[in-house]
């Protein structure tokens, strides 16, 4: 019993551990979730991001890619292993046809986030588009969806998987995909969230943690019906119908951080451009990048 006991303590103990935010970064790693290896701790907002990389609680995590640059410059513990979510930002209205940006022109549009990622890619864009609106700030995306129910004539922005279960609600909602916007100003999507993991785990561990998180990222695009109703089966409380749909427009995406890295530094000079704050004032060194094949 002795023996058993410490092997079973050894085995707990050898789990990589993840932590993720719910929405699209929590869909993506669905088949991490379902396997015995991990342990994931599904976590709201920014906060408990911030203190995992503090405490360095976690082997891997996965947060908007701003924030692990931002991070890494005061204490390189983590650095960038892969973008997992590119951008899956949509504007939504009741009542106005979103067919181009200029849209929403002189409109009231409510931006969840100020000084997220959200709201710097609706800053670059309405600079680059030279579009002008009213804009309100609210702290989530649940609150700007629960503003658009009550007023049909305001324009929000939103993302997936809140975007699917607002459509579920609102018949002939009208929606804007932003990312080919950002697309045709710069020429390369937006990483909007990244894998970020301990900096000194050997190099064995990095590519497992890489061949895993890819291989559940393809799944997920390739099976979205199977990924949803094993989402439903980990916890996820979403219908199977809302998590299916909200995959399909997730642009989920696992990309070796140095392979991306000139949409990562892209998205970080446009972030310089506005706020520098938000990526500690300089954009982060080469060794914030895992070079994936020199793990080997």
């Amino acid at each position: 019993m002795i023996v058993l006991c410490i092997c079973s303590s050894c085995k707990t103990q050898s789990k990589i551990s993840v932590i993720v935010p719910q929405g699209s970064p929590e869909l993506a790693i669905t088949y991490i979730k379902n396997d015995d290896n991990y342990r994931v701790d599904v976590v709201i907002g920014a906060d408990p991001l911030v203190a995992a990389f503090s405490s360095q609680s976690h082997d891997v995590i996965i947060a908007p890619t701003n924030l692990g640059a931002k991070l890494y410059q005061s204490t390189p513990s983590y650095i960038m292993l892969a973008v997992l979510v590119e951008g899956n930002y949509y504007l939504a209205s009741r009542s106005k046809k979103l067919d181009t940006f200029a849209d929403i022109e002189n409109q009231q549009v409510v931006i969840f986030g100020k000084n997220q990622p959200s709201d710097i890619i609706m800053t670059y864009l309405l600079n680059q588009l030279k579009v002008t609106c009213n804009i309100t700030y609210v702290d989530n995306v649940s609150t700007a969806q629960s503003m658009l129910v009550l007023d049909e004539n305001l324009i929000i922005l939103t993302a997936e998987p809140s975007l699917s279960v607002l459509e579920s609600n609102i018949l002939d909602l009208n929606i804007l995909e932003l990312i080919s916007f950002y697309e045709n100003a710069v020429g390369e999507s937006y990483p909007q969230a990244g894998v970020f993991v301990k900096s000194d785990l050997n190099s064995q561990t990095i590519n497992q943690i890489e061949y895993d998180f890819r291989s559940s990222t393809e799944k997920v695009n390739t099976l979205p019906r199977e990924a949803a109703h094993l989402a439903v089966q980990l916890g996820v409380m979403l219908e199977e119908e809302v998590i299916e749909h909200a995959i399909t427009r997730s642009n989920i995406n696992y990309l070796n951080a140095w392979d991306a890295k000139s949409s990562i530094e892209n998205f970080f000079l446009i972030i310089e451009s506005i706020n520098p704050a938000l990526i500690g004032n300089t954009l982060p060194n080469d060794g914030f990048y895992d070079r994936g094949d020199d793990n080997d």
